[in-house]
């Protein structure tokens, strides 16, 4: 069966479940899914935080990530920077900047050489140079797992298989859910 490794771009994922899916992600069932009873190397969750100096201890952002890591997902999260700037003529404009896309590319590259295969759970474009240099040139399988209403062509295009979220059997609860279960709505992932 091989051993694979799992990618998960967390605000890609966030974005797509608010956009078309309703109820709450099961993100064990969502490892399940991508691992499909091979070998698993590593399941890695990239997030970018919001800074919130409100928080407390123990809500929001820190469950968010305790949660998964009691699913088996390493986790890296990074700051969502904020740049403030004037134009010409006076005004004040925020810009936000958040993304792990490179930081993901470089983890794909690290572990290249010891697995089998990859599910990359994203449907950003930004990916296909990876993912074909990855298959061509380290003859890994590459799958994407993502919302194909919001999935690149081009990406659906090079992976060897795609799945949509919305066939996952079990992947969203409509409320609740039990322990397993975690808000689509988290800081940590958006």
């Amino acid at each position: 069966m091989g051993r694979v490794a799992v990618f998960v771009d967390g605000a890609n994922l966030y974005h797509s479940i608010k956009s078309y899916y309703r109820g709450v992600l099961d993100y064990g069932v969502l490892l399940e899914a991508a691992v499909a009873g091979r070998e698993l190397l590593r399941a890695t969750f990239y997030i970018v935080e919001k800074q919130d100096t409100e928080e407390m201890p123990g809500s929001g952002a820190r469950s968010f990530v305790y949660n998964l890591n009691r699913f088996g997902y390493k986790v890296r999260s990074k700051p969502l920077t904020v740049h403030e700037s004037v134009t010409p003529e006076g005004e004040k404009t925020v810009t936000h900047k958040g993304d792990w896309d490179m930081g993901i590319v470089v983890d794909m590259m690290r572990l290249a050489d010891h697995a089998d295969a990859y599910v990359l759970v994203s449907g950003d474009g930004d990916y296909v140079e990876a993912v074909d240099y990855l298959q061509s040139e380290k003859g890994l399988r590459v799958e994407a797992i993502s919302a194909t209403q919001c999935t690149s062509q081009a990406l659906l295009d090079v992976c060897d298989r795609h799945t949509d979220l919305g066939d996952i059997p079990e992947l969203f609860r409509r409320s609740g859910g039990g322990p397993k279960a975690v808000g689509e709505g988290q800081q940590a992932t958006g």
